[in-house]
């Protein structure tokens, strides 16, 4: 884990798969966790999501948390509360330790509250210890405001409405990069539905505008084009459908993230094998990769 301070902000994978975690031989290469996401910048750890990647993340910090002269921050931006997006957070060590103050955000648009939902999954029918056990300075924040101001960087947020209970892309500004995590929703349906609907239209035009010029777009794509044809409504993007999107959108990155549990690695570079050379041209230019974990960006 590179150290606290760096001039640029520092990318890192612990979980890129979707849906269920799919540790094994055929997932070394990608990974089998699920998704989490972290961006450290100076003292701060900015956290995307709590699948099960995020364990291995609480025990690369652990030992910097328990420095006296380390004042690290860390802040928990949930994309929505589905297994593979928080089911890592009752194995995060931090949330164990008493001089840490871990902020978690959300969606206020729940049928339940999010600190309701978090604290569900640490009942005692499904886990042997209660949400009551963490000894940090654990605050889950409801987002109101469009925009949350920090002292070092700014993050915008949107709802995505095209996936099973909802779901948030979020849009990091930092030290003049943007850096955008946009994974559970379905573009498909967005950009390949009813053309003449002006709600779909509507939809279309504000990802682009959010993802426009990003320095990283962090995106699901878990569907293959014929994947993804018995599979509508199921809230993930086909990625030739996010290649085009993200293309229109002049990104300069491109992490295909969310794998699904049924590509294997062979799979996967494949099929990066016979997409990644249509944007390595003059005229069309977009660097392509699939999220991997372990891996490490400056951006």
């Amino acid at each position: 884990m590179p150290h606290i301070g760096q001039v640029n902000p520092l990318v890192t994978f612990w979980g890129t798969r979707g849906s269920i975690s799919t540790p094994g031989r055929t997932t070394e290469r990608y990974g089998g966790n699920t998704s989490c996401v972290t961006i450290l910048y100076k003292n701060t750890h900015i956290i995307l999501d709590a699948g099960t990647g995020i364990r291995n993340f609480g025990l690369d910090i652990r030992d910097e948390l328990g420095r006296p002269e380390s004042q690290q921050s860390l802040h928990l931006f949930l994309s929505h509360t589905h297994w593979d997006h928080i089911q890592g957070l009752p194995f995060f060590q931090p949330a164990y330790n008493k001089d840490a103050i871990i902020t978690i955000y959300g969606s206020p648009y729940k049928e339940k509250f999010l600190a309701s939902v978090l604290k569900g999954q640490m009942d005692k029918e499904y886990f042997p210890v209660s949400m009551t056990v963490f000894s940090a300075d654990i605050r889950i924040r409801e987002i109101s405001e469009e925009t949350i101001r920090f002292d070092d960087f700014t993050m915008l947020w949107q709802e995505q409405v095209h996936h099973p209970g909802g779901s948030v892309r979020y849009g990091l500004q930092i030290n003049g990069k943007k850096i955008i995590y946009a994974t559970d929703v379905e573009l498909d349906r967005i950009f390949q539905g009813n053309s003449s609907n002006d709600e779909e239209k509507a939809l279309a035009r504000q990802y682009l505008e959010f993802v426009h010029n990003a320095d990283l777009l962090i995106a699901d794509g878990q569907f293959t084009e014929e994947e993804y044809s018995s599979k509508v409504g199921w809230g993930h993007t086909s990625i030739p459908l996010l290649l085009d999107v993200a293309y229109e959108a002049q990104v300069k990155q491109l992490a295909i993230f969310h794998h699904d549990p049924q590509h294997s690695d062979k799979f996967l570079d494949e099929f990066w094998m016979a997409n990644r050379s249509r944007f390595h041209s003059t005229y069309e230019k977009m660097d392509i990769f699939w999220a991997r974990e372990g891996l490490t960006l400056e951006i």
